[in-house]
């Protein structure tokens, strides 16, 4: 293979396949556990508008991209003797270093797409989270309208850098594992660049302009906080810590994508050594493991779970806020919303919803039976005290 190493033997081979099961597994177990609990909450009416948040939302969609594929690791970990193709049609993890018998083309080549896609998308819901939290803090957009917008462009984003490298032939057996295959090293770095490395970079250095940006631009961690507490077990709502928690998910995404894409970008004309190849092994396969932990500690996955656990602490504090809702929904000012909603979103659109007025707005957990007239694409105003439909609660935006 010109301009590149060929794989060299070494006793590590020998080991390799029980360190990536060492990682992977407790990673996807760790995952399914995580996603189950996600759904068992999100069922119970109590703690379900805990959870009514955009950014949730696309984090579970990334955990399912890189979940479903090692849904069923027991019986692909038993299956891969007889059948090592059937590995490949279970899961779209590149597992080739755990099938001790030959790898048809075929089912290499499926791999080699299914993890490219897998690795994509789950870096695209990612960035996503961190230009979410930045268009609905500093610019005022509502986070709702936009989150169809950042799934069909992950999604468009995905198709035509997997499908266009399977179309082409580029997907394949390549140094002992299933990936970017063409033998000319100028070409595989061109198909390698244009379809991953190149779009896996720049949304890492996005995250981290845009987490940093929207820190320096709103000063989250020393702004007034407004805190809310529902009962002794439920945490107090703490918007700066809360929004501080988002953001460890684009920087965990945006060290593994910076540091697995320049390892790729590596191997294309060299041999990985023995502790890079421990360290790529790691970065790739600890995944599943490092999103279920901070998944498992999301702050409105432990606010649900503390409203799940008492039911009665929230059911009066829904009553409360339910009772304070209907009253302000009884006013004079909300009874004439319905004129004021364009001067009210221009307000929301144009300014800073953190540093013009101090702080975002108190919101309950739960609102019920509370509806307005102005246009949800607006948004709340700032400065205005009606508490609407909680699709225009900047907490559910984020």
């Amino acid at each position: 293979m010109s301009g590149s190493q060929e794989h060299v033997p070494s006793s590590f081979d020998n080991h390799q396949r029980d360190l990536v099961l060492g990682i992977l597994i407790p990673g996807i177990v760790l995952s399914a556990m995580v996603l189950v609990a996600f759904a068992y909450t999100a069922s119970q009416r109590r703690p379900r508008p805990h959870l009514h948040r955009v950014s949730f939302r696309l984090l579970v969609y990334a955990m399912v991209s890189k979940r479903v594929p090692g849904a069923f690791p027991p019986l692909i970990f038993l299956s891969h003797l007889c059948r090592p193709s059937f590995i490949f049609s279970a899961t779209l993890i590149p597992i080739e270093t755990l099938i001790t018998g030959p790898i048809s083309a075929a089912a290499c080549t499926f791999a080699a797409f299914g993890s490219n896609a897998s690795l994509l998308f789950s870096a695209c819901m990612y960035f996503c989270m961190a230009l979410n939290l930045q268009l609905v803090l500093v610019h005022g957009v509502n986070g709702l309208k936009m989150e169809k917008y950042h799934v069909l462009g992950s999604f468009l984003l995905v198709a035509v850098c997997s499908i266009s490298p399977l179309a082409a032939g580029q997907f394949g057996p390549y140094n002992g594992v299933c990936w970017y295959s063409n033998p000319n090293p100028v070409t595989h770095m061109l198909w390698l660049v244009g379809t991953q490395s190149f779009w896996i970079l720049l949304m890492a250095s996005s995250e981290l302009a845009r987490t940093f940006g929207y820190f320096g631009q709103n000063d989250l961690f020393t702004a007034r906080s407004v805190q809310r507490r529902a009962g002794p077990t439920v945490p107090a709502y703490n918007p700066a810590h809360q929004y501080g928690l988002l953001t460890l998910y684009p920087l965990l995404s945006c060290a593994l994508n910076f540091s697995g894409a320049i390892l790729y970008l590596y191997l294309v004309k060299h041999e990985l050594n023995f502790r890079l190849r421990i360290l790529d092994l790691c970065i790739f396969n600890a995944r599943p493991l490092l999103y279920a932990v901070l998944a498992a500690t999301d702050p409105s996955f432990i606010r649900a779970i503390g409203a799940l656990r008492n039911p009665h602490l929230s059911a009066g504090s829904d009553s409360s806020q339910q009772s304070s809702s209907t009253a302000q929904s009884r006013s004079p000012r909300s009874r004439n919303t319905t004129p004021s909603s364009d001067t009210d979103g221009n307000q929301a659109e144009g300014g800073n919803l953190w540093t013009r007025h101090g702080g975002p707005q108190q919101i309950g957990a739960c609102v019920h039976n509370t509806r307005t007239h102005r246009a949800p694409e607006h948004g709340i105003a700032p400065d205005s005290s009606v508490v609407e439909d909680h699709k225009d609660i900047i907490e559910f935006q984020i």
